[in-house]
């Protein structure tokens, strides 16, 4: 559909492509990689002919069209949500507004009868015309999109300059799918969504009829979505046929390969050399001296493949232990005005554990994550921290508490212990700040590196407690790969806000989800979490955002009332089944170290010369095995009916 010949682009010196040739296919999906600046947005930028390249030339098909999600700076044209979304459907608003018209003149009482029937045959045509454009559709398909990333029936008619920069995003996503380009270009789509939303975007896209481009940092979107990567690096492009699993493997393979030419054709040039040296006095070899130089000068020579970021093995400086407990929370209630954000939430986190907190955008995550942190006052309950517990936080807003005047390494600097210092220009390299760029001011940085910043200065500081809002927004796969490498290795406590999946798989061992002002306990891994969430949105079982409540059983109450009554007797059961749930779990834990510690003494064999201290030692052993088998067919019991009020059905 989109053929590239010879395209360059230069912006004064820099050469932002050389060359490139490559072509776009009808319903190819790639992911365009590579390091930031290396010129990807720039090339939505020319498909889009947003700019012109300096030369060679871009060949479009006939009639294809280009949809194009920036990252940023939309454009409206609208006042509402649901009326910019519906905005791509101008012929269809085109046709209703001439049949307004012709309604408009047929009301008129001079109307002759010859003009009535005009009136009438265009009225006709016209109804024609919608039909063919199925426009009885249009408003399903406008909500089912808006639902879909996140929307609720009671936002369509918000101002859209109301909305925050991430719900301002996902407006210009649902125009963007509406209007079913043949080619659809996405710039970091997931940054502002949550997991349902994700979802939902990945389900959309594969039932997509066209070609689809994503730049993203998000490994799991990328696996999911396209088969074939492109990597920009220096001004051309490379290409690889499959997802991005597929390129990192067959990239470390060719960069094998290209690591074993260049040690060969080394080996080659010195042996060459060694000949030439030898031999360069003598008149007999003066010919084979000439063409081995000459040969030498011909060779086309290879080069060692180059790290775009450096490979940095971090550990986070050494911290006390801290006591068994890390967190309590309470019964903690939170609102906004007179709007409840959640209530009644309880949650604990021992020493060692690893914790992700999930939950729709505008469920209340950073509000609880401000309110365990003390930066924001709970309406009831507590939130405390246990013993020795050093504790810090990384938000999007902690970059406010950066210095301006300090560069970039002054800034680190500051709060690095003395161990530390010898790591922090490699500990910079990998969140993207080389060379020069440690000595940019704070004041000239972006929101972005701001943001990278202050998660490079949470890693310095000595804690057995972190509590991380989105650390993954603004850096890129290999940077998550040392920070969730230092996270797995870090031996304190975890508590994470992320939608980043690929990030979380293998880090968390437990999911806390907030969802309609309540904390829901999963046990496992974020994978299994995962798989149940995607086995309960095709089952259809799983609201999303947008959904609403079942509708409800007339009994003589009115349906208002009755919604009020039922989801505060839901409320109710939610905390009475988390806080026995809380209580077992807790009793499970301790009693699961006191049978390790059991097993161990059964398995020493100086036990068995003191027969009356085995015998207690067995007995306890089958004591503390009983009580867990029952506590957990309890533990079964109590999530199964937890589930059953989370999905609306009476217990």
């Amino acid at each position: 559909m989109i053929r590239f010949h010879n395209v360059c682009l230069n912006f004064g010196s820099t050469v932002i492509f050389d060359e490139l040739s490559l072509q776009i296919r009808l319903n190819d999906r790639i992911g365009l990689i590579g390091p930031n600046g290396a010129g990807k947005s720039t090339f939505f930028k020319l498909i889009c002919k947003y700019i012109e390249p300096s030369s060679g030339s871009i060949i479009y098909a006939k009639g294809v069209k280009t949809g194009y999600l920036p990252q940023e700076c939309f454009a409206f044209s609208k006042k509402t949500v649901f009326e910019e979304a519906g905005s791509v459907f101008e012929d269809i608003h085109h046709l209703n507004r001439q049949i307004d018209a012709v309604h408009k003149d047929l009301d008129s009482p001079s109307l002759t009868d010859e003009d009535r029937q005009l009136l009438l045959d265009r009225h006709t045509h016209l109804l024609h015309q919608l039909s063919v454009v199925n426009a009885n559709k249009m408003n399903a398909e406008i909500e089912k999109v808006l639902k879909g990333i996140g929307f609720k029936d009671a936002d369509f008619r918000k101002d859209i300059d109301a909305l925050s920069g991430g719900w301002r995003m996902r407006v210009a996503l649902a125009r963007l799918l509406l209007q079913e380009p043949d080619i659809l270009l996405l710039d970091e789509p997931t940054n502002h969504l949550d997991v349902d939303s994700i979802l939902w975007l990945e389900q959309y896209l594969k039932e997509l009829n066209g070609g689809l481009i994503i730049i993203s940092h998000d490994r799991a979107f990328l696996d999911r979505n396209v088969s074939g990567i492109w990597e920009l690096e220096k001004g051309n492009i490379t290409e690889y046929h499959g997802n991005y699993s597929f390129y990192e493997t067959e990239k470390e393979k060719r960069s094998g390969l290209q690591t074993s030419r260049y040690v060969n054709q080394q080996k080659k040039i010195k042996e060459v050399e060694r000949f030439i040296e030898r031999f360069r006095s003598k008149n007999t070899k003066a010919s084979q001296v000439q063409s081995r130089i000459k040969m030498l000068g011909k060779m086309e020579k290879e080069t060692l493949p180059e790290n775009t970021v450096h490979r940095v093995t971090f550990r986070f400086p050494p911290a006390k232990q801290s006591g068994a407990s890390v967190l309590e929370v309470k019964d903690v209630s939170c609102k906004y005005a007179d709007q409840w954000v959640f209530q009644g939430v309880c949650l604990s986190i021992e020493r060692g554990e690893k914790v992700a907190l999930v939950g729709q955008n505008g469920s209340g995550k950073s509000s609880l994550l401000r309110i365990i942190n003390r930066l924001h006052t709970p309406q009831s309950g507590t939130a405390t921290f246990g013993h020795n517990v050093l504790a810090d936080y990384f938000a999007q807003e902690t970059a406010e508490s950066l210095q301006g005047d300090n560069t970039v390494l002054e800034e680190v600097e500051s709060i690095a212990p003395f161990s530390m210092m010898p790591h922090v220009r490699h500990l910079l390299g990998a969140f993207l700040f080389s060379g020069d760029d440690v000595f940019k001011t704070v004041n000239v940085l972006s929101g972005g590196e701001k943001s990278r910043l202050c998660l490079a200065k949470t890693l310095l500081k000595p804690t057995n407690f972190l509590v991380l809002d989105e650390p993954t927004n603004h850096i890129d796969i290999t940077t998550k790969k040392v920070l969730k490498e230092a996270l797995l290795n870090y031996p304190g406590s975890l508590l994470i806000v992320s939608h980043d999946r690929d990030f979380l798989d293998g880090l968390v061992s437990k999911v806390y989800e907030l969802k309609e002002g309540n904390l829901f306990i999963h046990l496992g891994s974020f994978k299994d979490f995962l798989e149940k969430r995607e086995a309960e949105l095709r089952s259809g079982t799983h609201k999303t955002a947008g959904q609403e409540a079942p509708e409800l059983k007339s009994s003589g109450i009115t349906t208002q009332k009755q919604i009020f009554l039922q989801k505060k007797e839901q409320n109710a059961k939610r905390r009475k089944f988390t806080k026995e749930l809380q209580k077992i779990e807790e009793r499970i834990s301790y009693l699961e170290t006191q049978k390790k510690e059991l097993d161990q003494t059964l398995l020493d064999t100086e036990l068995y010369n003191d027969k009356e201290r085995h015998i207690i030692i067995n007995k306890q052993h089958k004591s503390v095995s009983a009580e867990l088998n029952d506590l957990y067919k309890k533990w079964e019991v109590l999530h199964t009916e937890l589930g059953a009020v989370d999905a609306g059905i009476a217990v």
